[in-house]
């Protein structure tokens, strides 16, 4: 398979540069600061300084919650969870307690496989999708189920040159 980019970082500005989240409402999966030190790189901070109107930043790390509670104290643009991401029914618990997301981007560590069990119903309120996998095999498969979904993929991100390959799904409504 062809890549349309190949990601250098995992700073927000080079890792998710392709997610589009203005005047979205966006349900941030792995809001965590792994592997990046600069605040404006973290992934909520990055998308709520690109536009998007509401940011829910989920973590599996308490700490990781902690410190974003703090850095935004005050600030309505942001909603911090703790939840550990383990089956289909905590995505769902999410989004239906988050009706109005409109964007999401999910960056769980191999957890993403949950997504897999969602239908097309499920994500109705999403347009703007952005899925981390961790190998070929969730890449083959995220590849299809975005399309039963309804998505376009706008751009597929690798962010390795071996074989079995780690990257980004970019994907869309309505648009290509």
């Amino acid at each position: 398979m062809e890549f349309d980019y190949i990601i250098q970082t995992e700073d927000s500005s080079d890792h998710w540069k392709f997610f589009n989240v203005k005047d979205h409402v966006v349900l941030d999966l792995g809001c965590g600061r792994w592997y990046t030190e600069q605040f404006d790189e973290f992934s909520p901070i990055y998308f709520g300084n690109q536009g998007a109107r509401l940011v829910i930043g989920i973590d599996s790390s308490e700490d990781e919650i902690l410190y974003f509670n703090q850095a935004t104290v005050g600030n309505p643009k942001y909603i911090f969870e703790h939840v550990n991401i383990l089956a289909t029914k905590d995505i769902l618990d999410l989004l239906q307690k988050y009706p109005t997301i409109s964007a999401l981007k999910c960056d769980i560590e191999g957890h993403e496989r949950v997504l897999l069990n969602l239908n097309a119903g499920d994500l109705q309120t999403v347009s703007e999708l952005a899925i981390e996998y961790h190998n070929k095999e969730l890449n083959e498969l995220f590849t299809k189920k975005v399309v039963e979904w309804g998505f376009n993929i706008k751009l597929n991100a690798s962010m390795t040159t071996n074989e079995d390959r780690m990257g980004v799904l970019f994907c869309n409504r309505g648009q290509s």
